[in-house]
């Protein structure tokens, strides 16, 4: 089992993370954003920023080690944020999550959260898309900033990156960015095939998905990604 002792922080600059936010602005419309939850556009786009940030951060990390993905890209799926990337024909999924204020800590969540793996309809685990996936946290509680955001005046019509960086206090993802765990296909439906059906997927009050029962604590390191990767 993982524990934060198996997190890997990755560190930006100032300049890494305005260079994200004009790549954020250069492909996605304001305008159009929208998901299931409709929440306060102010969250809507720090939820793409941090996507934005987690694709960037894991490939600078892996960069390290001379791998290179072959392709991104960025989809947003309902309410989360999956970045995929395409390396040696595998699919790789990567979500990213703030701390639940409950939580407190990254290491708590590990301990108690799910990859979030959507079950689509009746399909089985075999099923599921995404060859790996890999999970981000950032060192934030997710309720407080969300409260937070809600309640300030920002010009998202802005291009200026230095004012939406001061605007969203993006500094914050500078030094809180964990790559925290991830999984490949086979494993995980190993794993899942061994409960009980009625413990294989779950959901929650007023939600509209179900999510496959795949726990953070039961996934691989970060670092043993590196020979995953290189042995394909």
């Amino acid at each position: 089992m993982i524990t934060i002792n198996d997190a890997i922080r990755i560190d930006l600059d100032a300049q890494e993370v305005k260079k994200i936010i004009e790549k954020a602005l250069e492909k996605i419309n304001i305008a159009k954003l929208d998901n299931l939850r409709n929440r306060h556009k102010n969250i809507q786009f720090d939820c793409l920023l941090r996507g934005y940030i987690g694709e960037y951060c894991i490939s600078k990390w892996l960069k390290l080690y001379d791998i290179n993905f072959d392709t991104n890209n960025y989809i947003q799926d309902g309410d989360n944020i999956d970045i995929d990337f395409l390396y040696k024909q595998k699919n790789i999924e990567l979500k990213t999550s703030l701390v639940p204020d409950f939580d407190l800590t990254i290491d708590n969540a590990i301990k108690k959260r799910d990859l979030k793996l959507i079950r689509r309809g009746d399909t089985k685990i075999e099923d599921l898309r995404g060859d790996v996936h890999l999970q981000i946290y950032y060192d934030q509680r997710r309720k407080a900033k969300d409260d937070w955001l809600q309640l300030q005046e920002i010009d998202l019509d802005s291009a200026d990156t230095d004012y939406l960086y001061d605007a969203f206090k993006a500094h914050a993802y500078e030094k809180t960015t964990y790559f925290v765990g991830w999984l490949d296909k086979e494993t995980i439906a190993e794993q899942i095939n061994l409960l009980p059906e009625k413990y294989k997927y779950w959901s929650f009050s007023g939600s509209q998905r179900v999510f496959w029962n795949c726990k953070i604590h039961h996934s691989k390191s970060p670092i043993e990604l590196i020979d995953y990767l290189w042995n394909l």
